[in-house]
């Protein structure tokens, strides 16, 4: 890629438009709702990842990254939404909020072929990694 700057702005309006869009639940119900009634449940399983990426590895990180993201979200059930999102100054670092419908939707999820795929893959890319569990406080968007 040639831009850079340009490529990350496609690639991250990418993800966070196919997070919108594709969190594909029950098709009789109202994606907002479902997240909702899920957070009021509270069954959602939200965490945070922050990465710190070899900036020599940058973008065949971000290739797998989304392919990884595009795959668990399409093929996926339990996987309702990432957003992946790197800083301004410091595009080696990698903020990814990850959701998903329950405790048991994550544990398939960290055990699928795309995600060991991912994992393996990029094992000696990331130089940093810190995983946080939080929990929902309010979740709104419009549709």
């Amino acid at each position: 890629m040639k831009n850079k700057k340009s490529y990350l702005k496609i690639l991250l309006t990418g993800l966070i438009l196919m997070g919108l869009t594709n969190c594909a639940f029950e098709k009789k119900k109202d994606t907002l709702q479902h997240m909702e009634q899920l957070e009021q449940d509270e069954k959602l399983v939200v965490q945070l990842a922050e990465l710190e990426i070899d900036p020599n590895q940058l973008e065949p990180y971000l290739e797998l990254l989304e392919e990884g993201i595009r795959t668990s979200v399409r093929t996926e059930p339990g996987v309702l939404s990432f957003y992946a999102m790197t800083h301004k100054e410091q595009p080696n670092k990698i903020t990814i909020v990850e959701i998903y419908a329950s405790q048991e939707a994550y544990s398939k999820h960290i055990k699928s072929p795309h995600f060991l795929k991912y994992k393996s893959s990029t094992l000696k890319m990331v130089t940093s990694l810190k995983l946080t569990s939080t929990l929902p406080v309010v979740f709104a968007a419009k549709n």
